[in-house]
């Protein structure tokens, strides 16, 4: 049986972001330390912007055939990292995208999974 591509559910960009699984905060977009930005949980697949990742899990990397290459060297699809994570297939995964209003779209992601 073969998985679906990630589910995506789209939340404000001022949302704080927890794991559905375990309740973790995991992304916190109002804080002004860098090292309090986001803090992995177990269930996390990866943490990304338009910009690049921050995150990305072993699982994920396997799924997404990404294992051992380097972020700026992603061969990523037309809508970017946004595209490439929502391509994905980890059954029973979901990805919260959040993006800043026009004009910016910038865009948020955090994966996450059940534990194999």
């Amino acid at each position: 049986m073969s998985s679906k591509p990630i589910a995506c559910v789209e939340v404000p960009s001022t949302a704080n972001i927890h794991c559905p699984f375990c309740g973790q905060q995991v992304l916190n977009p109002a804080s002004e330390d860098p090292e309090n930005y986001f803090s992995v949980c177990h269930h996390t697949l990866f943490v990304a912007h338009d910009m690049g990742f921050e995150f990305r899990s072993e699982r994920f990397d396997a799924a997404a055939g990404i294992t051992g290459v380097d972020g700026d060297d992603i061969d990523l699809p037309e809508h970017g990292i946004d595209g490439l994570t929502s391509q994905v297939a980890i059954e029973g995964a979901v990805k919260f995208a959040s993006y800043v209003p026009p004009p910016s779209f910038y865009g948020s992601y955090v994966g996450f999974a059940p534990t194999e």
